[in-house]
């Protein structure tokens, strides 16, 4: 039996109070196309909760995921005191709309660093995964940015939060987030995705370093370079969905 999680849909006439309300008048003020903001205090998933929904240009915000995902299906874990949300878009490219969200999480946080293909870092540990799925005719990004919650102990050689490096709250990095997001879409489909490519590649580290990519037909070494597409280049090959480890220079 599906469990059931207490939603909150909001429109832009802010029809709620308190933090709910606090980041939805952020998300509307910032995302020219949004509709609907839907804001849960617990959820297993918002990209789960995105699917249920038939409506795009919505945003699903919870305060805490009881089975929050990454990439390849791996957990992700999401205590209190991180931004935990997906946005709901028309059918795009889904390798495109990944990597302006990786792009402008790392361009609103000093210093930030992008590792192929959506994961974001700062001093070498990984702060924001992102997950694009297809669901329907919609597209859904889903983010999980740590701010100032706890990483669990196991994580610590590969995860941090913003707050170790920076004083900003959850309301803070979502304000640039999502002020940079809408301009980096608006970009995309006017149609200077080259000029948003190189700005991905400018800030991306897995260029030009000697890599392992692992993909279910085999493992591919070597140097890394990037296509426009989307795909990393290595050993001559184009791989568009793997896990790749950076290994020593």
């Amino acid at each position: 039996m599906q469990e059931s999680f207490s939603e909150l849909r909001i429109t832009r006439e802010l029809n709620a109070e308190g933090i709910a309300k606090s980041f939805a008048e952020i998300a509307f003020r910032n995302l020219s196309f949004l509709e609907e903001f839907y804001y849960y205090e617990v959820v297993d998933s918002t990209n789960e909760r995105a699917k249920e929904k038939c409506r795009r240009f919505c945003l699903f915000f919870a305060n805490r995921q009881t089975e929050g995902k990454g990439r390849l299906g791996r957990r992700w874990f999401s205590d209190e005191g991180g931004l935990y949300f997906s946005i709901t878009l028309p059918l795009y490219e889904s390798a495109k709309l990944t990597m302006i969200s990786a792009l402008s999480v790392a361009e609103s946080i000093p210093g930030a660093r992008i590792k192929w293909p959506n994961d974001v870092l700062l001093g070498d540990l990984k702060f924001c995964g992102i997950l694009g799925e297809i669901s329907g005719e919609k597209a859904i990004i889903g983010i999980g940015i740590n701010v100032e919650n706890e990483i669990p102990d196991e994580l610590r050689d590969y995860a941090t939060n913003i707050s170790r490096f920076y004083k900003l709250s959850g309301l803070e990095v979502f304000e640039r987030f999502t002020r940079d997001f809408n301009d980096n879409y608006a970009e995309l489909l006017s149609g200077n995705w080259s000029g948003l490519f190189q700005r991905y590649r400018e800030l991306c580290i897995t260029v030009g370093r000697n890599v392992r990519v692992i993909t279910p037909a085999g493992e591919v070494s070597g140097i890394a370079e990037l296509s426009e597409d989307g795909a990393i280049i290595v050993g001559g090959q184009k791989i568009y969905a793997g896990d790749c480890i950076h290994l020593r220079h």
